[in-house]
């Protein structure tokens, strides 16, 4: 079994149809196959060249298959589930899931395909937006109208329980502010 991170949106119930216009709009769903069409970076090229996978083809005319007119690049299929959150009532999640090891890799070093997943977050007014990493973690990147970059390393917070977490981040937040120049 290989790797499979996700980006996971929450919002409201309300936004889930300009969730799934903004989908549509810049590439297609299919059941919950769903192709982006994402603006190509150095790690998309990498991938359509298959530099994540064991032996990369370098093959101008496979690259080509995936390329746009206007500069993107159509990635999928990206496995794409909707839940309702079982205690907060009028929450979606809605993940986007990797099918291969060379998407999650893709999808834990690509800048637009971060930056696309931003911009979904403002357009739908996310309430949080992370990608879980598994094993390695998670990265929060949006949180209720913020761009943060908030990594959590390992399995290791999972383990510390809410009450000591907000405890350490407490601890943190009173601390640093001594340290923020004025």
């Amino acid at each position: 079994m290989g790797l499979d991170y996700s980006y996971i949106i929450i919002i409201k119930e309300e936004n889930r149809g300009k969730l799934f216009q903004y989908i549509n709009k810049r590439g297609s769903l299919d059941g919950n196959c769903a192709c982006i069409n994402f603006e190509v970076d150095s790690f998309i090229l990498k991938y359509l060249e298959g530099g994540y996978d064991w032996s990369p083809h370098y093959d101008r005319q496979e690259i080509a298959k995936w390329l746009n007119s206007d500069g993107s690049a159509n990635i999928g299929c990206i496995n794409v589930r909707e839940r309702k959150l079982p205690n907060l009532k009028g929450e979606l999640s809605i993940s986007f899931t990797a099918v291969t090891s060379s998407m999650s890799h893709l999808f834990r070093d690509s800048v637009n395909i971060h930056k696309w997943f931003l911009d979904l977050s403002k357009e739908v007014d996310s309430i949080i937006t992370y990608i879980d990493l598994e094993s390695e973690g998670d990265r929060i990147i949006y949180f209720r109208g913020h761009e943060i970059n908030i990594e959590l390393k390992g399995e290791g917070h999972i383990d510390l329980g809410k009450k000591d977490f907000l405890n350490i981040m407490t601890e943190f937040s009173n601390r640093f502010r001594f340290f923020i120049e004025e």
